[in-house]
């Protein structure tokens, strides 16, 4: 629905977007299969996603998320495989951090 993650984490923060009916408003929720992600039902939530999606080019959207922008609705088909994000991450530095924290 919009066009950069801050965006998105943005709109997360401020409450403009649910989850399943819910307000979400974690940056980092993890959704699942068949999860759907609505916009709030308000002029001003509805109206920053309208810009979003007037001023984006449309890009080809992944197999894992649909999209029904009329609607301000997206579904969650299956969980992504982090292979497709294309993100060079060392995996094992990132748990090897995290352990140190503790």
């Amino acid at each position: 629905m919009v066009s950069t993650i801050p965006v998105a984490r943005q709109l997360g923060n401020h409450q403009h977007i649910l989850v399943n009916g819910r307000i979400v408003d974690i940056p980092s929720y993890r959704c699942k299969p068949q999860d759907s992600i609505t916009v709030k039902d308000k002029q001003k939530s509805r109206a920053l996603i309208q810009i979003s999606l007037d001023s984006s080019p449309h890009e080809e959207l992944p197999n894992h998320l649909t999209l029904h922008p009329f609607q301000y609705k997206g579904l969650v088909n299956q969980i992504i495989d982090s292979k497709w994000v294309g993100l060079k991450i060392n995996e094992l530095l990132v748990v090897e951090y995290y352990s140190r924290q503790t």
